[in-house]
Parts: C-alpha cells; structure tokens; sequence
C-alpha cells in the first residue's frame, strides 16, 4: 500500500528486507566516546534529580521521541529477565524503585525518575503505516480524509513561539506528516538532517543577496499579475502565506535557532556527534528553548523482523546517549517544566522469538515514556502479562492524546470541522481521559 506518513521512514515492503543502520562496532566508536562527554558537567545524571516536580502543570511545548518501525518492549522498558520469551537481554535497576530496564539503557536507567513509565499501550493495528497514523492522529486511516496530528493540535491551539513568532510552531526531524483538516497552516516544518537544518535558510552559494532580492521582486510582480486573475482564491493565500512564512525564517536571527554549528563542539558530542538522531535531539532542545511547540524526532530501525537482539542493541546505545543528553540538557536549562519528553513506537513486538531471532510486529501491548511538563514523576503506570498482553490499567492513543492535551491546556473534548464541514473531535474516542496517575 503507498504510505500514508510523508517522508523519512525506512520500512521496506513487507518489512523483509530491513537494513541496519550500521554495525554495533561503528555505532561503540562513533557514539560510545560521546556517552563519556561532559559539558562542564553537564550530564551529570545525579543533577537530574535537582529540581522537585512543580504541582502546577506548566507545559508549553511537546518532544515526541518517535521510535520509528516498532519498538521491542521487552528489549528495552519491559524485559523479562529469565524467561525463554526475554531472549539473552539482561535487567538493571532504575532510579524508579524495584522498576528494571534493559541493561543497554544504562544512562536512562539513571535518569528514569525524571519520567514516568507506560507499560500497557495498547492498540490494534498491525501495519506500520496504519499504526502510526493512529498514534500520531487519533484515528483509524480514512481514505476520504487525512486527520491533523496531535503536532498540528498543538500548533494550533498554543500559537506561535512567543519569542520569536517567525518560527514555526510544529517541526518534524526525520519524519514528515501531511497538514490534514487544520491545512498547510499548522503542517510541520520537515527537517531531513538536523546537521543540514539551516541549509534551506541561506541565501545559496553563488547567489548573492543583491541578486536574491532582484529574484524576488520579479517574483513578486509575476505573482501579483497571476493573483488579479483569481483574487481572494484560498490556494493562493496559503501559497502566499507560506512563501511569506519562509522568507521570514531566513532572517539571521530565527534561521540561527536551525544552526547547530552554534553549540560547542562537546554539546554536540554529548548527544553523539554522529547520531542523526541524536543531532535531532539537540536541534530538539533549541526549538523548544525558542519557544517552538511541538518537536518531533524519528528514530528509524526498530522493525527487528531479523537478528532483533543485534540490531536493538546497536539503537539503544544511540537512544541511551541522546535521550539521557537531553534530559539532563533540558533539565540544567530550566526546561523540564515546561517542556513534555513523550517516547513511544507505533507498537512493540512479539514476544515468541522467530526462526531468524527477530520479533515481529504486536500492537497488544508495548511501553511509552512521558514525563516533564509539570506531570508526575517516577510513576509505572499498567503493566503486561509477561509482555504478551495487557494485565492492569490499558492505556489506548486516546488516552496518551487526552493526557498531552490536558497538561497543554487544550480542551481534548471539542469538535473540529474539516473543510468540507465533517465534524472531527480532538481526541476521537468520548471514553478515553487523562492518565490520572500523572497529575496527581
């Protein structure tokens, strides 16, 4: 079937043939220096614990950690240590009591009380691309409509960045999203490479600023020669909306936010220098500390149909260094608070072990790890049967989409009419309700 999520993802048809990124070797020496790294101490995880959980809910922006091709839970935040289903992944303690992870994530273990952990997400959609779609928007594919996603809400019911309203509000790092019912308006800004972010926002090499602004006066006056024809045309104005929106962005001072040539060299180290999505990370923490609202950043290589344990390996050292650097980046910044870290996948994988030691695809239950925002911390919300099914407390999308806009402000409950007039509630499912356990 085409593929409903835009651009940047790395499944292959029928998922048989999936290709690493890379092999651990390269991942240990290009990453593995980059976990040591200290910016003046920055990463220092006992720091994490520093700043007390404000009762106030105080959430402005969202980083949505996509965990692109589905994550497999019981590899990662829901091992199960001794039993044949776990395979050779061993457990470690966290700064959670009594709570056990991978022993790849040894820097989030440390730092897992910043968070609170989800390990009975549910759904029931197999198919990667129907899968995301649901977690992203809220509901089922459509082939008559294309749904906003919960980044799009967000850009359009917090606003602009009010330090610098030339930014946009939604920008997605290695995944792209099309603008469904709320239009082009409230899209995300695609970025391909956080390393290549500022790239579009430069005048190009041979150009010249004379001769750019020459381009677009003649531009400007074939434009308002085309639009006398079709005055007021709804296509156009967004046309023009956009166009004026870019040209805004590459002002020095907004484009400069893109710039990760800007942080010091061991900044970038800390997240791995090599990791694109650690990269994204970062880029991650200048949006959001810019005032963007929601961020989104794509980890591909999870869909482990074949050799699951080597390959998730290799991912959880890259996820362990960036998302352990961010936390502790955020959290030195003042930007915790404010700032909701949502990791999830659009479902986990089987717990029998195939005959080419890869898991497959399994929607019934997987894990998610939200915290920051004013929400609660050090909480384990559901559990599993053994990573099989959901034992205590299912937590569909509804219910993760409920709880973001809740601690955002946004009334989940409203209709939205798309433009031809169908009504479309926020959140789809009128049952589903914030995860309690994280405002109290």
């Amino acid at each position: 079937m085409p593929s409903l999520l835009g651009r940047g993802l790395m499944f292959c048809t029928g998922c048989e043939n999936y290709q690493r990124m890379s092999r651990r070797e390269w991942l240990r020496s290009a990453l593995g220096a980059a976990g040591g790294a200290s910016f003046l101490g920055f990463f220092d995880p006992s720091r994490l614990h520093a700043a007390p959980r404000k009762d106030t809910r105080t959430a402005d922006s969202v980083i949505l950690l996509w965990m692109s091709g589905g994550m497999s839970h019981i590899d990662t935040f829901d091992p199960q240590p001794g039993a044949a289903i776990g395979g050779p992944t061993r457990a470690i303690p966290t700064s959670i009591d009594g709570v056990m992870i991978s022993e790849h994530l040894p820097r989030l273990a440390k730092s897992l009380g910043r968070l609170s952990i989800i390990r009975s997400t549910t759904s029931n959609e197999f198919d990667h691309d129907r899968a995301a779609y649901l977690m992203h928007t809220g509901y089922e594919v459509l082939p008559s409509m294309k749904h906003s996603t919960l980044g799009s809400i967000v850009a359009k019911y917090k606003g602009p960045p009010k330090q610098d309203d030339n930014l946009p509000p939604y920008v997605s790092i290695g995944i792209d999203w099309a603008a469904g019912y709320f239009g082009p308006k409230f899209a995300p800004y695609y970025i391909g490479a956080a390393d290549a972010a500022d790239r579009n926002l430069q005048v190009s090499e041979g150009i010249g600023e004379r001769r750019f602004t020459d381009r677009l006066k003649l531009l400007h006056e074939l434009d308002r020669s085309f639009r006398a024809r079709y005055p007021r045309h709804p296509a156009l104005e967004e046309y023009a909306q956009h166009y004026n929106a870019a040209l805004l962005m590459m002002r020095p001072r907004t484009a400069k936010v893109f710039d990760l040539d800007d942080e010091p060299e061991s900044m970038r180290e800390a997240y791995g220098a090599r990791s694109g999505f650690g990269q994204g990370c970062l880029l991650a923490r200048r949006l959001v500390q810019a005032g963007v609202r929601f961020v989104e950043v794509a980890l591909p290589g999870w869909d482990t149909h074949q050799n699951n344990f080597e390959i998730v390996t290799e991912k959880c050292l890259e996820l362990d260094i960036a998302v352990g650097a961010l936390l502790a980046d955020l959290t030195v910044r003042g930007l915790f608070d404010r700032t909701i870290v949502l990791l999830t996948s659009e479902f986990g994988r089987t717990p029998a072990i195939n005959d080419n030691q890869g898991r497959d695809h399994f929607p019934r239950v997987w894990s998610t790890l939200i915290g920051g925002g004013g929400l609660a911390a050090g909480r384990v919300i559901g559990a599993s049967d053994a990573g099989q099914a959901v034992a205590d407390r299912a937590v569909r999308v509804g219910d993760l989409h409920a709880t973001l806009c809740q601690a955002m402000g946004i009334d989940f409950a409203q209709t939205n009419h798309s433009p031809d007039n169908r009504p479309f509630r926020i959140v789809k499912d009128p049952a589903a309700l914030p995860i309690a356990e994280l405002f109290s």
